[in-house]
């Protein structure tokens, strides 16, 4: 019988339970297990009628049972009963194999999942577009888990927020490959209600929509960007630049653009061939891109969400949009890096080449508001720069490079400072209100310039700080103000502290734990006489790194003073959440003690709020005895001003600190 099944290939087999050797149930099995016999429709005939029989009988596959004695008339209607079934059930399953390859085709599959029982269901093709994991369970959630982590939530809110509305839903996504590369993936879907109202089903589809995403890019790259670098070309930039100003208008920030044209380069272009001049276009966009990154103005080079933008305009045409500088200054740090580095000579096709740039710098809003003006402008100042000499760079405002170049000149100097020894310390005597004994100093640096005389700190540090030179300054002033004291130790006068005024400015990259480490182990100076003071600014930046770095020097036995305390707006939270030691009331405040009931107050509060913090109280700017008195019955511990004595070099102070009283 099985071998005529596999010759002949019936649709409809009568089969008898009990036949020897191989009964009923083994062949119906059989047949099931055969290629063709899968939809075949088998009816068990039997004169057996327990219930175990019959259930056995539709375990092993058959379709019906009919027990004999037979009625032939009714047997024929079951028949072709079954027969169209069968027919039925071949045209189903041809039908899914046809939806099947036609999915697979067109790169499509549905999913459905039910809201009521959280059944949920897709087609192979669906789970192959999903990246899903063969052997992975096949759930709602695993079904979405391949999406790219930082789209997932999204993508998983906008599902929810369709059922919450009973909308359907268009979505694309990336999903991660098991190789690791993204397909894109167009996910649509409907929600389907139940009688009350309430959404029970979603029917979904899935298709790859990869090819599509490709081709999109290429078209926007096409109509967007410069074919020869890649860089922006001037429709999107000017679209930029448009965003930028109204961003720029409503945030009051300032930006600047930077028009960069080649000096010469027709004359390399008619020497070397168009060739090499393209080799050497792509240079410069590369040259640019990497000065833009470094800078703090800039994020990126040619993503239009980016803060800043470089692109090719045509030709041997560039502009630069720095978004969010401080001062024209900034630019001005940019352009002269441009200078340095398009000067450097190129190989380009065994050719030896050498280039330079002119560049016309326009600020926004004071150079013009508007994206045509702006350009305008920034072009007026490259020519300025060409007829000036060539590889150079004009601000639109003429007095803007006078001062941009009195700034350059004055970081100059600044660099060289230390290398010529120019810093010194003044040293300011810091009194104890009780016995009016010196106790401390606090060290405040000076620069002695060759042609400007002596600076105080506020003309020089927020260079330093924007420089980076800070970092240099910082160490020098530390390890100064720590060799100092230890030569006052040494001539046996009093152990006093010595307090150094420390530039907060991005602290966490100053390495200033080393450098306070390093200044106490080669002065072998003990780390209790030695004092950091930072501003309330720095307090209220209230960053994990700032905490961290205030409690490294504290566990150096170091101690910390908050300076100007009572400008800032820090909290009794925040004051007491940091490791602070001393609290230094600002001299505004002191002044005016006398004549400002206000200030008095405020003493008074600072006074009573470091004493209950276990912190020591400072007041700076004392300047008469009346204010002495008053800062000695409001209980401040100590002061210092110009009524004991102004900031004095080194010798002078050790003169002081041999007499040890003051007043």
């Amino acid at each position: 019988a099985l071998t005529l099944f596999e010759t002949n290939r019936p649709d409809l087999v009568l089969l008898d339970v009990l036949m020897p050797e191989m009964d009923g149930f083994e062949t119906c099995s059989a047949i099931r297990k055969l290629k063709e016999g899968q939809h075949t429709q088998i009816l068990m005939v039997t004169g057996l009628d327990d219930t175990e029989s019959i259930e056995r009988a539709f375990e092993v596959g058959a379709n019906d049972f009919v027990a004999k004695p037979l009625n032939l008339t009714m047997l024929g209607h079951r028949g072709k009963y079954m027969l169209r079934a069968g027919r039925a059930f071949q045209e189903l399953n041809s039908s899914e194999k046809r939806l099947a390859k036609t999915q697979e085709l067109a790169m499509l599959g549905n999913w459905e999942f039910d809201l009521v029982d959280n059944s949920f269901h897709c087609s192979p093709e669906a789970s192959r577009l999903q990246a899903m994991d063969p052997d992975e369970q096949v759930t709602y959630d695993a079904f979405l888990s391949p999406i790219v982590p930082k789209e997932y939530n999204q993508i998983k809110d906008e599902i929810d927020e369709a059922i919450k509305s009973r909308t359907s839903f268009r979505i694309n996504y990336r999903v991660i490959l098991f190789d690791g590369t993204i397909r894109h993936i167009l996910n649509r879907g409907e929600i389907l209600l139940g009688k009350n109202g309430i959404p029970e089903i979603i029917l979904g589809a899935v298709q790859d929509v990869s090819q599509l995403k490709e081709a999109e890019e290429e078209i926007r790259r096409l109509a967007f960007y410069d074919d020869l670098t890649g860089l922006a070309n001037r429709m999107l930039f000017m679209g930029h630049l448009a965003h930028e100003i109204s961003l720029a208008e409503r945030n009051d920030k300032n930006f600047a653009l930077l028009f960069l044209d080649l000096d010469e380069f027709k004359r390399i272009n008619d020497t070397h061939g168009h060739h090499v001049g393209d080799l050497l276009l792509k240079n410069v966009s590369n040259i640019l891109q990497q000065c833009t990154r470094s800078s703090d103005s800039v994020t990126g080079p040619v993503d239009p969400d980016a803060d800043g933008m470089v692109a090719r305009l045509g030709g041997d045409e560039f502009i630069i949009l720095l978004a969010d500088i401080n001062e024209p200054g900034s630019a001005a740090v940019v352009a002269r890096k441009i200078l340095h580095e398009m000067a450097k000579p190129q190989t380009l096709d065994m050719h030896d080449i050498s280039v330079t740039t002119s560049i016309g710098i326009s600020v926004f809003p004071s150079d013009g508001n508007t994206a045509e003006v702006l350009m305008k402008h920034a072009d007026s100042a490259m020519y300025h720069a060409k007829k000036t000499g060539r590889n150079n760079y004009q601000f639109y405002r003429g007095a803007i490079n006078a001062e941009v170049e009195e700034r350059f000149s004055f970081e100059q100097d600044l660099k060289g400072a230390l290398e010529r020894d120019e810093f010194l310390l003044y040293y300011q005597p810091q009194i104890d209100l009780l016995t009016h004994k010196i106790i401390g100093a606090e060290a405040l640096i000076r620069w002695d310039h060759p042609q400007k005389g002596m600076l105080l700190p506020e003309t020089f540090i927020s260079i330093a700080e924007g420089s980076g030179l800070i970092v240099d300054i910082n160490k020098w002033v530390i390890e100064t103000a720590c060799r100092q004291n230890q030569i006052w130790r040494h001539s046996g006068l009093n152990s006093i502290k010595t307090a150094v005024n420390l530039s907060g400015h991005q602290l966490a990259k100053q390495n200033i734990i080393q450098i306070i480490r390093d200044a106490l182990q080669e002065n072998d100076f003990e780390a209790k006489y030695l004092e950091i003071e930072i501003t309330e600014n720095v307090l209220m930046q209230d960053d994990e790194d700032t905490a961290w770095i205030l409690q490294q020097i504290k566990d150096l036995n170091v101690k910390i003073a908050l300076d100007d305390f009572g400008t800032g707006y820090s909290s009794l939270s925040q004051l007491a959440s940091f490791p602070v030691d001393v609290v230094k009331i600002d001299h505004t405040f002191v002044m005016s003690c006398t004549k400002h009931k206000e200030n008095i107050a405020i003493i008074k509060a600072i006074v009573a709020m470091g004493h209950s913090l276990g912190m020591k109280v400072i007041a700076e700017g004392v300047e008469t005895e009346a204010q002495l008195i008053m800062l000695k019955e409001f209980g401040a511990d100590e002061a210092q001003g110009y009524y004991f004595s102004h900031p004095v070099p080194n010798d002078e102070f050790t003169k002081l600190l041999e007499n040890g009283v003051l007043r």
